[in-house]
């Protein structure tokens, strides 16, 4: 076992201590507890410093992230947000689907590529994909195959999670997938272009321990 240094007492209640038996001027007591004083905040700002530089280093990697994002979908429909330490990818539903449909347009294989090449550059986040859709009602075969918007929101997230897999090599287990169906809307549903922007995937990426 490793000894143990001795307990020290604080430099000023030592010499306070020899001050109070007549070995010390109370000058140089009050001078050493000045010291002690300092060095106690010294401390405590060593400390800070400390926290604080290992927050920036934990915070440049999500920074290049959302950087990153922010950096590949210019100039698309695509548009990236920040949440703290997350990074926030919206994609518009008729950027991926047709209506009415749950499979990937070829068209969007560059959106899925970009994506891909992000989390590749950061293998040690974690991503949730979360289908959205509008309020109005499934019916027809649509009706039939997910009963709800809920149900189809959440195929629509399969479907794109599917896409990442098996084109791009990603790791399954990097993604959870969620439908909310109408749920959380960015707009009215009483308009065209409302119910349009509600219809949306949302890809929101971070470090792997916010997602356990």
């Amino acid at each position: 076992m490793t000894p143990r240094p001795p307990c020290r007492p604080p430099a000023a209640l030592l010499l306070l201590s020899l001050w109070a038996t007549g070995c010390l001027a109370p000058k140089d007591a009050e001078l050493i507890r000045s010291l002690d004083a300092e060095i106690i905040a010294v401390r405590q700002k060593n400390a800070m410093l400390q926290a604080e530089l290992a927050n920036c280093s934990e915070g440049e990697l999500e920074s290049d992230l959302y950087a990153q994002l922010t950096q590949v979908f210019s100039g698309t429909e695509v548009w990236v947000a920040r949440e703290g330490a997350r990074s926030v990818v919206v994609i518009p539903g008729s950027v991926l689907f047709r209506p009415g449909e749950t499979t990937i347009r070829e068209e969007a294989t560059m959106v899925l590529d970009l994506l891909a090449t992000a989390l590749k550059l950061h293998p040690d986040t974690q991503a949730w994909i979360i289908g959205h859709t509008d309020d109005h009602a499934l019916s027809g075969t649509l009706k039939r195959k997910y009963d709800d918007n809920w149900g189809l929101s959440t195929a629509r997230a399969r479907a794109f999670m599917d896409r990442l897999v098996t084109d791009f090599e990603m790791d399954p287990d990097r993604f959870t997938v969620a439908g909310r169906g109408p749920s959380d809307p960015i707009d009215v549903n009483d308009t065209p272009e409302g119910r349009e922007r509600n219809r949306r995937i949302v890809v929101v990426v971070g470090p792997a321990e916010q997602y356990r």
